[in-house]
């Protein structure tokens, strides 16, 4: 039996290719370790920066993580005043205070990818604004359905809100310390996700968001003496909305008013609702109303000579807006107006901003002071000023109901 001969030349050419082969492999293998190691290398880093950057209040991967997930990431400059230390200092005395975590990409590049903030209540630096002027629907760029969309969504409850609140992209943990150290009655943590212009925050992302808020919330807590207990994150997060929908089939914060048009007609008021789930203790909620373009349209064809001032078009968007504000909130609600001007809503009184365009009254809820707003724009607020008193009435009645409201107080100019 004869085998198999390779002539010499042919055999010198394979055992080239072969040794060239494994030549590459190995080269090939080394690529890769380094490759590996380089990302370790640049996690690590970015993990340390991230952990001294936000003084050790929210771990480090998580955060990584976000947004399909990165390895490089850095803090924002001294100068962007994002960075802190509570270890040596009083720290209660240095909130509110921020760090800002950025995406490196390619080189000299960096984004937007997330912020922490922390603050106490009271505070002066974050108080609740309500405003005819904060248009919900960006009117100079929206599309021909003006009205279809809200910018943003509004405050959902984390469970039944006793944790806090969250919104399409952020999600604030409060803490309510029971010894109220140096008079502070409450510190908030919130998270922010910044992702690229049109990317939509994800249902995971956004549960990683609300850990990390409550994470921090909670040492906070320890670092600064409050004596806190903070409940778990419920196991579900309904997806935040923008879209607004039929109103007189709304729901959550909005049924009081699909209740008080099927009662009492609509009108010229809006058909439009942005509802959120009603939160047996969220400190805040809302219900966004609007009028659709071809709504506004018929309205406007109706309207008297003696109903419509030299100024008024119908080209912006006709909407309004109940708000409540709860405990800590309730305290630090101001109206705002054209310019820096802005008038402490207190707990207590009730009355009217003409130049935020407000209405606003008061409660006592559960045994804490509450704040309830209604918000109408000019030149819509003209339109249905008869009907204002019957709705704001129809709204805090039904909040009153749902949270325990007694001592409510009304402005007595809201038809005036």
């Amino acid at each position: 039996m004869e085998f198999l001969r390779i002539p010499g030349r042919l055999s010198d050419r394979l055992n080239r290719l072969v040794v060239i082969t494994a030549v590459l492999g190995i080269g090939a293998g080394g690529w890769g370790l380094w490759l590996e190691t380089e990302e370790h290398l640049d996690r690590a880093a970015s993990r340390e920066k991230i952990t001294k950057a936000c003084d050790g209040l929210v771990d480090p991967d998580p955060v990584l993580r976000l947004d399909g997930g990165t390895d490089r990431a850095r803090p924002g400059s001294d100068e962007d005043d994002v960075m802190f230390d509570l270890a040596d200092s009083d720290a209660l005395g240095t909130l509110p205070q921020k760090c800002v975590i950025y995406r490196v990409g390619e080189p000299g590049t960096s984004y937007n990818h997330f912020q922490l903030s922390v603050w106490q209540t009271p505070s002066d630096e974050y108080a609740q604004i309500v405003d005819g002027w904060d248009d919900p629907f960006e009117r100079w760029t929206h599309g021909a359905d003006s009205t279809r969309e809200a910018a943003a969504s509004a405050a959902y409850p984390l469970g039944d809100g006793r944790l806090g609140t969250y919104y399409d992209n952020a999600v604030a943990v409060k803490a309510v310390c029971a010894n109220e150290p140096d008079h502070v009655t409450s510190l908030n943590a919130m998270t922010i996700a910044h992702y690229a212009e049109d990317t939509e925050v994800t249902d995971a992302d956004r549960r990683t968001l609300a850990a990390l808020a409550r994470t921090a919330a909670e040492r906070l807590a320890a670092r600064t003496g409050c004596t806190t207990e903070l409940p778990a994150l419920p196991a579900e997060l309904p997806t935040p909305s923008k879209r607004l929908t039929a109103a007189v089939s709304a729901r959550g914060t909005c049924a009081w008013y699909a209740a008080h048009i099927e009662d009492q007609g609509r009108g010229r008021l809006p058909d439009r609702a942005l509802a959120t789930p009603a939160g047996a203790h969220a400190p805040e909620e809302s219900c966004l109303l609007a009028v659709a373009d071809e709504e506004v349209d018929r309205i406007w064809s109706g309207l008297g000579d003696k109903e419509i001032g030299d100024r008024d078009t119908p080209g912006a968007p006709w909407w309004l807006r109940t708000e409540s504000f709860f405990g800590d909130e309730a305290g630090e609600v101001e109206a705002e107006g054209l310019g820096t001007d802005q008038t402490p809503l207190a707990p207590g009184t009730a009355g009217f901003d003409d130049t935020a365009s407000v209405w606003w009254a008061s409660a006592t809820c559960a045994g804490e002071p509450a704040i309830h707003t209604l918000t109408v724009p000019y030149p819509y607020e003209r339109y249905i000023r008869p009907r204002l008193r019957a709705l704001f009435k129809a709204y805090v009645d039904d909040v009153a109901a749902r949270r325990g409201c007694t001592g409510v107080k009304f402005p007595s100019d809201l038809t005036t």
